[in-house]
Protein backbone atom coordinates (compact mmCIF):
# COMPACT_ATOMS: atom_id res chain seq x y z
CA UNK A 1 0.00 0.00 0.00
CA UNK A 2 1.68 3.17 -1.44
CA UNK A 3 1.43 6.33 1.02
CA UNK A 4 0.22 9.05 -0.22
CA UNK A 5 2.86 12.30 0.09
CA UNK A 6 0.20 15.41 0.12
CA UNK A 7 -1.87 13.88 2.34
CA UNK A 8 0.76 13.03 4.78
CA UNK A 9 2.46 16.57 4.49
CA UNK A 10 -0.52 17.82 5.28
CA UNK A 11 -1.43 15.82 8.20
CA UNK A 12 2.33 16.67 9.69
CA UNK A 13 1.75 20.24 8.75
CA UNK A 14 -1.29 20.51 10.48
CA UNK A 15 -0.06 19.17 13.81
CA UNK A 16 3.09 21.10 13.96
CA UNK A 17 0.26 24.02 13.58
CA UNK A 18 -1.91 22.81 16.34
CA UNK A 19 1.04 22.17 18.83
CA UNK A 20 1.91 25.39 18.34
CA UNK A 21 5.69 24.92 19.38
CA UNK A 22 8.79 24.83 16.82
CA UNK A 23 11.16 21.79 16.77
CA UNK A 24 14.51 22.53 17.89
CA UNK A 25 16.94 23.22 15.55
CA UNK A 26 19.57 20.66 16.12
CA UNK A 27 18.03 17.36 15.59
CA UNK A 28 20.84 15.31 15.93
CA UNK A 29 22.70 15.04 18.47
CA UNK A 30 19.43 15.41 20.34
CA UNK A 31 17.66 14.39 22.81
CA UNK A 32 16.72 10.86 21.18
CA UNK A 33 19.25 10.22 20.09
CA UNK A 34 22.56 11.88 21.24
CA UNK A 35 26.70 11.46 19.87
CA UNK A 36 29.45 9.68 21.66
CA UNK A 37 32.54 10.27 20.11
CA UNK A 38 36.32 9.42 20.79
CA UNK A 39 38.72 12.88 20.71
CA UNK A 40 40.10 12.61 16.93
CA UNK A 41 36.62 11.79 15.51
CA UNK A 42 33.87 13.63 13.29
CA UNK A 43 30.26 14.15 14.29
CA UNK A 44 27.48 15.10 11.43
CA UNK A 45 25.01 17.56 13.34
CA UNK A 46 21.83 17.90 11.64
CA UNK A 47 20.61 21.69 11.58
CA UNK A 48 17.44 22.66 10.77
CA UNK A 49 18.22 26.47 9.13
CA UNK A 50 15.37 26.67 6.52
CA UNK A 51 16.80 30.70 6.14
CA UNK A 52 20.44 29.29 5.11
CA UNK A 53 22.21 31.64 7.53
CA UNK A 54 25.83 31.11 7.81
CA UNK A 55 27.20 29.01 10.70
CA UNK A 56 29.14 31.34 12.47
CA UNK A 57 30.43 29.02 15.47
CA UNK A 58 29.97 25.24 17.21
CA UNK A 59 31.08 25.33 20.81
CA UNK A 60 30.82 22.56 23.15
CA UNK A 61 29.86 23.42 26.55
CA UNK A 62 30.29 21.87 29.84
CA UNK A 63 30.26 22.20 33.65
CA UNK A 64 33.63 23.41 33.83
CA UNK A 65 35.18 24.16 30.50
CA UNK A 66 34.04 25.23 26.53
CA UNK A 67 35.62 24.08 23.40
CA UNK A 68 35.43 26.01 20.84
CA UNK A 69 35.55 24.15 17.26
CA UNK A 70 35.83 25.20 13.72
CA UNK A 71 33.10 23.05 11.20
CA UNK A 72 35.46 21.05 8.87
CA UNK A 73 32.64 21.06 6.36
CA UNK A 74 28.96 23.26 6.26
CA UNK A 75 26.60 21.41 3.55
CA UNK A 76 23.55 22.29 2.44
CA UNK A 77 20.89 20.26 0.94
CA UNK A 78 18.24 17.63 2.03
CA UNK A 79 18.87 15.62 4.62
CA UNK A 80 16.13 13.20 5.73
CA UNK A 81 16.43 11.78 9.59
CA UNK A 82 12.86 9.95 8.99
CA UNK A 83 12.06 7.69 6.36
CA UNK A 84 8.31 7.43 6.91
CA UNK A 85 7.32 11.14 7.82
CA UNK A 86 10.01 12.22 5.46
CA UNK A 87 11.84 14.85 7.99
CA UNK A 88 14.30 16.27 6.86
CA UNK A 89 16.90 19.37 7.35
CA UNK A 90 18.44 21.56 5.12
CA UNK A 91 21.92 21.86 6.96
CA UNK A 92 24.76 19.57 7.91
CA UNK A 93 27.34 20.55 9.83
CA UNK A 94 30.54 18.18 10.07
CA UNK A 95 32.56 19.23 13.57
CA UNK A 96 35.80 16.90 14.70
CA UNK A 97 36.79 16.85 17.99
CA UNK A 98 40.50 18.42 18.50
CA UNK A 99 42.87 16.14 21.03
CA UNK A 100 42.84 17.32 24.40
CA UNK A 101 38.78 17.86 24.97
CA UNK A 102 38.57 16.75 27.99
CA UNK A 103 36.28 13.73 28.58
CA UNK A 104 32.48 14.98 29.50
CA UNK A 105 29.10 14.79 28.71
CA UNK A 106 28.82 18.12 26.78
CA UNK A 107 25.66 20.91 25.82
CA UNK A 108 25.91 21.47 21.76
CA UNK A 109 25.72 25.15 20.79
CA UNK A 110 25.31 26.04 17.22
CA UNK A 111 25.48 29.91 16.91
CA UNK A 112 23.87 31.34 13.41
CA UNK A 113 22.38 34.42 11.58
CA UNK A 114 22.34 36.04 15.20
CA UNK A 115 20.50 32.78 16.97
CA UNK A 116 21.72 30.66 19.51
CA UNK A 117 20.49 27.24 19.14
CA UNK A 118 21.19 24.22 22.15
CA UNK A 119 21.50 21.00 22.11
CA UNK A 120 21.70 19.64 26.01
CA UNK A 121 23.54 16.93 27.25
CA UNK A 122 23.62 15.72 23.31
CA UNK A 123 27.65 14.77 22.78
CA UNK A 124 29.67 12.82 24.93
CA UNK A 125 33.44 12.78 24.46
CA UNK A 126 35.99 10.43 25.33
CA UNK A 127 39.75 9.99 25.81
CA UNK A 128 38.71 6.56 23.88
CA UNK A 129 36.40 3.67 23.57
CA UNK A 130 36.60 1.75 26.95
CA UNK A 131 36.38 -2.20 26.25
CA UNK A 132 35.29 -3.58 28.56
CA UNK A 133 32.70 -1.38 28.72
CA UNK A 134 29.05 -1.05 30.83
CA UNK A 135 25.45 0.17 29.55
CA UNK A 136 22.44 0.34 31.84
CA UNK A 137 19.11 -0.41 30.59
CA UNK A 138 15.95 1.28 32.24
CA UNK A 139 12.11 0.69 30.53
CA UNK A 140 8.97 2.35 30.94
CA UNK A 141 9.31 5.38 32.92
CA UNK A 142 5.81 6.53 31.85
CA UNK A 143 6.84 10.37 32.66
CA UNK A 144 3.81 12.75 33.72
CA UNK A 145 1.33 9.75 33.77
CA UNK A 146 0.13 11.36 37.60
CA UNK A 147 0.71 14.53 37.74
CA UNK A 148 1.37 16.41 40.98
CA UNK A 149 -0.28 20.10 41.76
CA UNK A 150 -2.04 22.15 39.47
CA UNK A 151 -1.69 21.59 35.43
CA UNK A 152 0.04 24.56 34.76
CA UNK A 153 2.56 24.61 37.33
CA UNK A 154 2.46 20.89 38.60
CA UNK A 155 5.37 17.98 37.96
CA UNK A 156 5.19 14.26 37.30
CA UNK A 157 5.40 11.96 40.26
CA UNK A 158 7.43 10.03 38.44
CA UNK A 159 10.39 12.11 38.69
CA UNK A 160 10.77 11.72 42.13
CA UNK A 161 12.14 7.84 41.78
CA UNK A 162 14.33 9.00 38.57
CA UNK A 163 15.72 11.53 40.41
CA UNK A 164 17.01 9.18 43.34
CA UNK A 165 17.67 6.54 40.45
CA UNK A 166 19.93 9.31 38.50
CA UNK A 167 22.22 9.44 41.78
CA UNK A 168 22.87 5.95 41.87
CA UNK A 169 23.49 5.55 37.84
CA UNK A 170 25.59 8.48 38.01
CA UNK A 171 28.22 6.44 40.78
CA UNK A 172 28.38 3.39 38.32
CA UNK A 173 29.35 5.38 36.22
CA UNK A 174 28.09 3.38 32.33
CA UNK A 175 29.03 4.60 29.26
CA UNK A 176 25.64 5.05 27.62
CA UNK A 177 22.11 4.31 28.77
CA UNK A 178 18.99 2.56 26.71
CA UNK A 179 15.58 3.53 27.36
CA UNK A 180 13.25 1.15 25.65
CA UNK A 181 9.86 3.22 25.59
CA UNK A 182 7.19 4.76 27.35
CA UNK A 183 9.23 7.50 28.49
CA UNK A 184 5.87 9.83 28.53
CA UNK A 185 2.17 9.42 28.70
CA UNK A 186 -0.96 9.33 26.24
CA UNK A 187 -3.16 10.81 29.19
CA UNK A 188 -2.56 12.66 32.81
CA UNK A 189 -3.97 11.13 36.07
CA UNK A 190 -4.91 13.98 38.78
CA UNK A 191 -5.14 13.79 42.13
CA UNK A 192 -4.27 9.79 41.97
CA UNK A 193 -5.11 7.54 45.14
CA UNK A 194 -2.34 5.97 46.97
CA UNK A 195 -2.01 3.19 44.51
CA UNK A 196 -1.72 5.44 41.74
CA UNK A 197 -4.94 5.15 40.15
CA UNK A 198 -8.43 6.77 40.77
CA UNK A 199 -8.47 10.61 40.36
CA UNK A 200 -9.36 12.35 36.99
CA UNK A 201 -8.03 11.79 33.74
CA UNK A 202 -7.11 14.01 30.90
CA UNK A 203 -5.61 14.12 27.31
CA UNK A 204 -5.94 15.88 24.37
CA UNK A 205 -3.99 18.89 22.96
CA UNK A 206 -5.78 21.20 25.01
CA UNK A 207 -5.29 19.93 28.33
CA UNK A 208 -1.82 20.84 29.82
CA UNK A 209 0.40 18.87 30.69
CA UNK A 210 0.61 19.47 26.82
CA UNK A 211 3.02 17.23 24.81
CA UNK A 212 5.99 19.50 25.29
CA UNK A 213 5.88 19.91 29.02
CA UNK A 214 5.52 16.01 29.75
CA UNK A 215 9.36 15.75 27.42
CA UNK A 216 10.54 18.69 29.25
CA UNK A 217 9.76 16.98 32.61
CA UNK A 218 11.39 14.00 31.31
CA UNK A 219 14.21 15.66 30.05
CA UNK A 220 14.65 18.94 32.26
CA UNK A 221 13.09 17.79 35.33
CA UNK A 222 11.13 19.93 37.39
CA UNK A 223 10.30 21.26 40.59
CA UNK A 224 13.50 20.63 41.57
CA UNK A 225 13.50 17.14 40.96
CA UNK A 226 16.24 15.94 38.10
CA UNK A 227 15.10 14.65 34.88
CA UNK A 228 17.41 12.54 32.04
CA UNK A 229 19.36 15.98 31.70
CA UNK A 230 20.56 14.98 35.40
CA UNK A 231 22.71 11.95 34.22
CA UNK A 232 26.39 12.07 33.25
CA UNK A 233 26.16 9.53 30.51
CA UNK A 234 24.29 10.04 26.83
CA UNK A 235 20.90 8.37 27.24
CA UNK A 236 19.14 6.84 24.12
CA UNK A 237 15.61 6.75 23.78
CA UNK A 238 12.82 4.29 21.65
CA UNK A 239 9.49 4.76 21.33
CA UNK A 240 6.83 2.53 23.09
CA UNK A 241 2.95 2.95 23.06
CA UNK A 242 2.31 5.50 25.37
CA UNK A 243 4.77 7.96 23.62
CA UNK A 244 2.81 10.86 22.12
CA UNK A 245 -0.11 13.06 23.36
CA UNK A 246 -2.88 14.67 21.59
CA UNK A 247 -3.25 12.49 18.00
CA UNK A 248 -5.61 9.81 17.76
CA UNK A 249 -4.05 6.30 18.35
CA UNK A 250 -4.38 5.58 15.08
CA UNK A 251 -3.03 8.71 13.54
CA UNK A 252 0.83 7.46 12.95
CA UNK A 253 2.02 10.17 10.47
CA UNK A 254 0.68 13.00 13.56
CA UNK A 255 2.16 10.66 16.19
CA UNK A 256 5.48 10.29 14.47
CA UNK A 257 5.80 13.57 13.69
CA UNK A 258 5.38 14.63 16.98
CA UNK A 259 8.37 12.15 17.83
CA UNK A 260 10.62 14.07 15.05
CA UNK A 261 9.31 17.86 16.20
CA UNK A 262 10.16 17.13 20.08
CA UNK A 263 13.25 14.09 19.85
CA UNK A 264 14.43 14.28 16.39
CA UNK A 265 15.27 10.60 15.17
CA UNK A 266 13.15 8.21 15.97
CA UNK A 267 14.67 4.66 14.48
CA UNK A 268 18.62 5.01 13.99
CA UNK A 269 21.77 3.19 15.24
CA UNK A 270 24.93 3.55 16.49
CA UNK A 271 28.24 2.00 17.19
CA UNK A 272 30.26 2.03 20.45
CA UNK A 273 34.03 0.54 19.30
CA UNK A 274 32.65 -3.00 17.99
CA UNK A 275 29.21 -3.17 19.28
CA UNK A 276 26.87 -2.25 17.23
CA UNK A 277 23.12 -0.83 18.57
CA UNK A 278 20.01 -0.52 16.51
CA UNK A 279 16.93 1.36 17.90
CA UNK A 280 13.84 1.10 16.57
CA UNK A 281 9.90 2.10 16.95
CA UNK A 282 7.25 -0.65 17.10
CA UNK A 283 3.91 2.05 18.00
CA UNK A 284 4.57 5.49 15.94
CA UNK A 285 4.95 4.44 12.53
CA UNK A 286 1.87 3.01 10.80
CA UNK A 287 1.29 -1.05 10.51
CA UNK A 288 1.77 -1.22 6.97
CA UNK A 289 4.30 0.96 5.68
CA UNK A 290 6.86 1.51 8.40
CA UNK A 291 5.95 -1.31 10.42
CA UNK A 292 4.29 -4.06 8.79
CA UNK A 293 2.55 -6.46 11.07
CA UNK A 294 4.05 -9.57 9.36
CA UNK A 295 7.55 -8.93 9.86
CA UNK A 296 7.91 -5.26 11.48
CA UNK A 297 11.44 -5.15 9.83
CA UNK A 298 10.38 -5.56 6.34
CA UNK A 299 9.26 -1.65 5.95
CA UNK A 300 10.70 1.47 5.99
CA UNK A 301 12.44 1.65 9.18
CA UNK A 302 13.90 -1.55 8.94
CA UNK A 303 15.81 -0.77 5.43
CA UNK A 304 16.95 1.92 7.61
CA UNK A 305 18.14 -0.44 9.96
CA UNK A 306 19.79 -2.72 7.53
CA UNK A 307 21.77 0.13 5.86
CA UNK A 308 23.17 1.12 9.25
CA UNK A 309 24.24 -2.49 10.00
CA UNK A 310 25.45 -3.18 6.42
CA UNK A 311 27.54 -0.11 6.59
CA UNK A 312 29.18 -0.02 10.03
CA UNK A 313 29.58 -4.12 9.41
CA UNK A 314 28.60 -6.62 12.37
CA UNK A 315 30.76 -5.52 14.70
CA UNK A 316 31.24 -8.25 17.46
CA UNK A 317 28.52 -7.67 20.03
CA UNK A 318 25.02 -6.28 18.25
CA UNK A 319 22.11 -4.95 20.64
CA UNK A 320 18.46 -4.13 19.35
CA UNK A 321 16.28 -1.79 21.02
CA UNK A 322 12.28 -1.87 20.76
CA UNK A 323 9.43 -1.21 22.99
CA UNK A 324 7.25 -4.39 22.51
CA UNK A 325 8.38 -7.59 24.02
CA UNK A 326 6.20 -10.09 21.65
CA UNK A 327 6.71 -8.90 18.14
CA UNK A 328 9.97 -9.94 17.63
CA UNK A 329 11.03 -10.36 13.70
CA UNK A 330 13.10 -13.49 14.17
CA UNK A 331 14.18 -12.88 10.38
CA UNK A 332 15.83 -9.56 11.05
CA UNK A 333 17.43 -11.30 14.24
CA UNK A 334 18.46 -13.89 12.09
CA UNK A 335 19.92 -12.55 9.64
CA UNK A 336 21.94 -9.55 11.71
CA UNK A 337 22.76 -12.36 14.33
CA UNK A 338 21.38 -9.47 17.43
CA UNK A 339 23.05 -10.90 20.54
CA UNK A 340 20.68 -8.60 22.92
CA UNK A 341 17.32 -7.85 22.34
CA UNK A 342 16.53 -4.94 24.83
CA UNK A 343 12.69 -4.44 25.56
CA UNK A 344 9.74 -3.15 28.00
CA UNK A 345 6.30 -2.56 27.69
CA UNK A 346 5.50 -5.60 30.31
CA UNK A 347 6.78 -4.04 33.23
CA UNK A 348 7.97 -7.24 34.95
CA UNK A 349 11.88 -8.36 34.25
CA UNK A 350 11.69 -11.28 32.05
CA UNK A 351 14.67 -13.04 29.97
CA UNK A 352 14.70 -16.26 27.38
CA UNK A 353 15.80 -16.80 23.86
CA UNK A 354 14.50 -16.17 20.72
CA UNK A 355 15.56 -16.94 16.91
CA UNK A 356 18.40 -19.02 15.66
CA UNK A 357 21.44 -16.86 17.04
CA UNK A 358 20.08 -17.01 19.91
CA UNK A 359 19.38 -13.93 20.71
CA UNK A 360 18.54 -12.94 24.75
CA UNK A 361 15.45 -11.19 24.78
CA UNK A 362 14.93 -9.23 27.78
CA UNK A 363 13.63 -6.40 30.10
CA UNK A 364 14.34 -5.01 33.15
CA UNK A 365 11.26 -3.88 35.05
CA UNK A 366 9.66 -0.40 35.64
CA UNK A 367 12.42 1.78 37.11
CA UNK A 368 9.83 5.24 38.44
CA UNK A 369 6.48 4.43 36.52
CA UNK A 370 3.41 5.35 39.16
CA UNK A 371 0.60 2.89 38.99
CA UNK A 372 3.11 0.34 40.63
CA UNK A 373 2.52 0.39 43.81
CA UNK A 374 0.46 -2.63 44.82
CA UNK A 375 3.19 -4.48 42.79
CA UNK A 376 6.03 -2.72 43.47
CA UNK A 377 7.86 -5.88 44.98
CA UNK A 378 7.89 -7.91 41.47
CA UNK A 379 8.03 -4.71 39.04
CA UNK A 380 8.79 -0.83 40.81
CA UNK A 381 12.59 0.56 40.58
CA UNK A 382 14.57 -1.76 38.74
CA UNK A 383 17.18 -1.79 35.87
CA UNK A 384 20.22 -3.84 34.53
CA UNK A 385 23.54 -3.55 34.17
CA UNK A 386 25.63 -5.24 30.88
CA UNK A 387 29.43 -5.54 30.53
CA UNK A 388 30.48 -6.04 26.91
CA UNK A 389 33.79 -7.07 26.51
CA UNK A 390 35.01 -7.82 22.92
CA UNK A 391 32.70 -10.75 21.25
CA UNK A 392 31.24 -11.22 24.86
CA UNK A 393 28.65 -9.98 27.70
CA UNK A 394 26.85 -10.46 30.47
CA UNK A 395 24.35 -8.76 32.48
CA UNK A 396 22.76 -8.61 36.26
CA UNK A 397 19.88 -9.73 37.30
CA UNK A 398 17.40 -7.29 37.92
CA UNK A 399 18.87 -4.40 40.63
CA UNK A 400 16.28 -2.21 42.67
CA UNK A 401 18.30 0.93 42.92
CA UNK A 402 16.55 1.78 46.50
CA UNK A 403 15.00 -0.60 48.98
CA UNK A 404 11.98 1.11 49.48
CA UNK A 405 10.95 2.93 46.22
CA UNK A 406 7.14 2.97 47.84
CA UNK A 407 8.18 5.53 50.57
CA UNK A 408 8.42 9.18 49.77
CA UNK A 409 11.14 10.53 48.31
CA UNK A 410 13.02 12.01 51.46
CA UNK A 411 13.16 8.54 52.73
CA UNK A 412 14.26 6.78 49.86
CA UNK A 413 17.16 4.27 50.98
CA UNK A 414 19.46 3.53 47.94
CA UNK A 415 21.15 0.29 47.13
CA UNK A 416 24.38 3.06 46.27
CA UNK A 417 25.69 6.24 47.91
CA UNK A 418 28.31 8.68 47.65
CA UNK A 419 28.85 10.97 50.30
CA UNK A 420 31.60 13.44 51.25
CA UNK A 421 32.82 14.91 54.14
CA UNK A 422 33.18 18.39 53.10
CA UNK A 423 31.38 20.71 50.82
CA UNK A 424 32.51 19.85 46.99
CA UNK A 425 31.96 22.76 45.31
CA UNK A 426 35.98 23.77 45.16
CA UNK A 427 36.43 25.82 48.39
CA UNK A 428 38.34 23.27 50.42
CA UNK A 429 41.37 21.74 50.13
CA UNK A 430 40.60 18.23 51.29
CA UNK A 431 37.55 16.26 50.42
CA UNK A 432 36.64 12.72 51.87
CA UNK A 433 34.22 10.36 49.78
CA UNK A 434 32.54 7.36 51.16
CA UNK A 435 31.20 4.58 48.44
CA UNK A 436 28.54 2.75 50.27
CA UNK A 437 27.42 -0.70 48.11
CA UNK A 438 24.27 -2.37 49.05
CA UNK A 439 24.28 -4.52 46.17
CA UNK A 440 25.27 -8.15 46.46
CA UNK A 441 27.81 -7.68 43.50
CA UNK A 442 31.58 -6.21 43.05
CA UNK A 443 31.02 -2.49 41.19
CA UNK A 444 34.36 -1.89 39.63
CA UNK A 445 35.59 1.82 38.27
CA UNK A 446 32.46 3.96 40.32
CA UNK A 447 33.03 7.26 39.63
CA UNK A 448 33.84 10.43 41.71
CA UNK A 449 34.18 13.78 41.09
CA UNK A 450 36.13 16.29 43.08
CA UNK A 451 35.84 19.83 42.90
CA UNK A 452 38.98 21.38 44.46
CA UNK A 453 40.18 24.71 44.70
CA UNK A 454 43.56 25.45 42.80
CA UNK A 455 46.46 24.55 44.45
CA UNK A 456 50.45 25.12 42.44
CA UNK A 457 51.52 22.14 44.23
CA UNK A 458 48.81 19.80 43.17
CA UNK A 459 46.25 17.18 44.75
CA UNK A 460 47.05 13.49 46.09
CA UNK A 461 44.55 10.87 46.27
CA UNK A 462 43.95 7.47 48.14
CA UNK A 463 41.69 4.69 47.52
CA UNK A 464 41.17 5.48 44.01
CA UNK A 465 42.77 6.61 40.70
CA UNK A 466 42.40 9.73 39.48
CA UNK A 467 42.06 9.21 35.38
CA UNK A 468 41.27 13.22 34.31
CA UNK A 469 41.94 16.23 35.64
CA UNK A 470 40.36 19.38 34.43
CA UNK A 471 41.18 22.59 35.32
CA UNK A 472 39.95 26.35 34.84
CA UNK A 473 40.32 29.51 36.51
CA UNK A 474 38.75 28.95 39.03
CA UNK A 475 38.97 24.67 40.22
CA UNK A 476 40.68 21.81 39.70
CA UNK A 477 38.41 19.06 38.57
CA UNK A 478 39.90 15.54 39.59
CA UNK A 479 37.91 12.62 38.10
CA UNK A 480 38.32 9.18 40.19
CA UNK A 481 37.77 5.66 39.59
CA UNK A 482 36.83 3.29 42.85
CA UNK A 483 36.80 -0.05 42.74
CA UNK A 484 33.64 -0.80 45.30
CA UNK A 485 33.56 -4.61 46.16
CA UNK A 486 29.77 -6.42 46.70
CA UNK A 487 28.30 -5.07 50.28
CA UNK A 488 30.82 -3.39 51.37
CA UNK A 489 32.28 0.82 52.04
CA UNK A 490 35.26 1.87 50.04
CA UNK A 491 36.83 5.45 51.17
CA UNK A 492 38.60 8.04 48.62
CA UNK A 493 40.27 10.68 50.08
CA UNK A 494 41.93 13.84 48.32
CA UNK A 495 44.20 16.91 49.85
CA UNK A 496 46.25 19.05 48.73
CA UNK A 497 50.42 17.91 48.62
CA UNK A 498 51.86 19.39 51.54
CA UNK A 499 48.48 19.11 53.70
CA UNK A 500 47.76 16.85 55.97
CA UNK A 501 44.98 15.05 54.96
CA UNK A 502 43.45 14.27 58.58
Amino acid sequence: MKRNPIILSVTICLQAFCLRTEANQIVYPWRACPAVAPVGKSIDILYDNPAALPVDSVILSGPYNRVVLSADTVQSGRFEYDSFTQAAVGTLIRIRIPEGTPEELYDLIVKSGGETNVSRRSVKVLKAFRNPHRFIHISDPHMSRQWVGTPENGYAKELELLDRFIEVANIIHPEYIIVTGDIIHDYTRFDADSLGWGGVVRSGFNHPPLAEEKYKNFFEGAHGFSGVYGFDAPVFSIPGNHDFYGPKADDYPAKAAQWNRLMGKRVYGFSYLDTRIVGSDDYLGDPVVDIPDHAPMSGLQGKLLDSFLNTEGPGKVRIMAQHRPDRVDTAFMNRHRINILLNGHSHRPHESLVGTTPTLNIRPGAVCRSGEIANWEKILGFFRLFTVDGDTFHHTPPLRFCENPTAPYDQLLLNLTLEFSEDNTGRSAVNEAVLTNRFDLDLPGCHIRFVMPKNKDGYRVSGGEVYQTIENSRVVVLDVRADVSANSRKTVTVSAHGTPAG
